[in-house]
């Protein structure tokens, strides 16, 4: 039996639907590859120090990947709001289930099946946008500080001394970046982990745009 035919018949047993609208999945890669590649830059400076403005080089790069992310972000987020149902916000928060499950002190509520985003992943992925917002603000006061360029620039006031507030911005800007990875490296297991236990083809969705769920 080939491969094709065992596939086809693996998914007679699943029910397909169209989830994600193409907007969502552009925005999706977007904001996905502009955090990955704001990440090279970071992991390329031992090969730039060899250069005489690696600095001036770096943080340039880094700071221009950084508009393209917040950009992303902004047109997530209106999205969002007005976008399809299950691009919106609103649809990935469920506090009644989740007072249900604080009253009832069942966890399993939160393991049903939903078309969609799952139920539990959903309150990772909004922190992560609430804690990409607060990356974009520490990174437009950086680039303000340091480069001095940006939107902020006319707005703040700096000097060459480093204040309290250089201090924090800087240092919630780098927990948030390993924050960042810790969370990529735990999305991807997951994706891996659930279509391997499951069977269930859950990572061509954000290409897709097609769900898969074992019919019952």
């Amino acid at each position: 039996m080939s491969e094709n035919l065992k596939r086809s018949l693996e998914l007679e047993k699943y029910e397909r639907r169209k989830i994600y609208d193409y907007v969502l999945i552009f925005l999706h890669w977007w904001n996905a590859l502009s955090i990955f590649c704001l990440m090279l830059t970071i992991w390329f400076k031992p090969l730039l120090k060899p250069i005489d403005n690696w600095k001036e080089v770096l943080y340039s790069f880094h700071t221009y990947i950084g508009y393209s992310l917040i950009f992303g972000i902004i047109l997530r987020i209106i999205w969002g709001i007005i976008g399809s149902k299950h691009a919106r916000f609103f649809n990935m928060f469920h506090p009644k289930l989740y007072l249900k499950v604080i009253k009832t002190k069942n966890i399993k509520l939160l393991k049903r099946e939903e078309w969609g985003h799952d139920i539990l992943g959903s309150l990772a992925y909004l922190k992560i946008y609430l804690l990409l917002l607060i990356q974009a603000v520490t990174g437009l006061y950086l680039a303000a500080k340091v480069l001095s360029i940006g939107p902020l620039l006319n707005f703040l006031t700096f000097t060459n001394e480093k204040s309290l507030l250089d201090k924090v911005m800087k240092k919630g800007h780098e927990i948030i970046y390993y924050i960042l990875i810790i969370f990529i490296i735990i999305h991807i297991f997951m994706l891996i982990y659930t279509e391997v236990k499951d069977k269930i083809p859950i990572a061509q969705s954000m290409l897709s745009g097609f769900q898969y769920r074992r019919k019952k």
